[in-house]
């Protein structure tokens, strides 16, 4: 296991819902750049080259996402409970809690205090209950909560938020998401002291 491998399969144990063969991520830079991972890991095993099938989404008219099709001896090795992929990727913990951020997370800058958001979602409240006991370890979380559509949630507390996304992304030569990183400058920008 390496720590492509461990951004990989965070990545696809975030995005995927659990039996599913296939991945659903409306941000179709981030799956061009997770189906690059993907092929690497297939020839790694020689599994035949996977594509990546761009759908127009109905829901949301012109908007499109971008759906990956899994081959069942990458949806095997996935197929498990997330504390167990934690174990076997633990010397490689950091490239696999990014491509976790860059599956179910999501990043914004407040402007009422100033600070930056970090949040986790899943429809699984076991699974999230699972990432939220890990992430605990090393940076404090609130609680996890309910959406309206019935989606769970929790975020890092405000003040340990650029702390961890500095622990993800400090690393420039670890894979990630290019277009992930962009943004999340783009936010440390905006907390940069403007000149008077």
């Amino acid at each position: 296991m390496n720590s492509n491998e461990a951004h990989l399969f965070g990545f696809l144990h975030a995005t995927r819902l659990p039996g599913s063969p296939t991945i659903h991520h409306r941000d179709i830079v981030v799956m061009e750049e997770a189906a690059k991972f993907l092929n690497l890991a297939c020839e790694h095993r020689n599994i035949p080259h996977i594509q990546l099938h761009h759908l127009e989404r109905s829901l949301h008219g012109r908007e499109k996402e971008a759906v990956l099709v899994l081959p069942p001896e990458i949806v095997k090795e996935i197929d498990l409970p997330l504390g167990a992929l934690f174990e076997m990727f633990r010397s490689h913990q950091f490239d696999l809690e990014r491509g976790i951020f860059e599956g179910c997370g999501a990043l914004c800058y407040k402007k009422s205090t100033r600070g930056i958001e970090i949040s986790f979602t899943s429809f699984e409240r076991d699974w999230l209950e699972a990432l939220r006991r890990e992430v605990q370890e090393h940076h404090p979380c609130l609680p996890i909560r309910q959406t309206e559509r019935g989606k769970y949630w929790f975020s890092i507390e405000e003040e340990a938020a650029r702390r961890y996304a500095d622990r993800l992304y400090r690393n420039p030569a670890a894979p990630h998401s290019p277009s992930r990183k962009r943004k999340l400058l783009q936010v440390l920008r905006a907390l940069e002291p403007r000149p008077d």
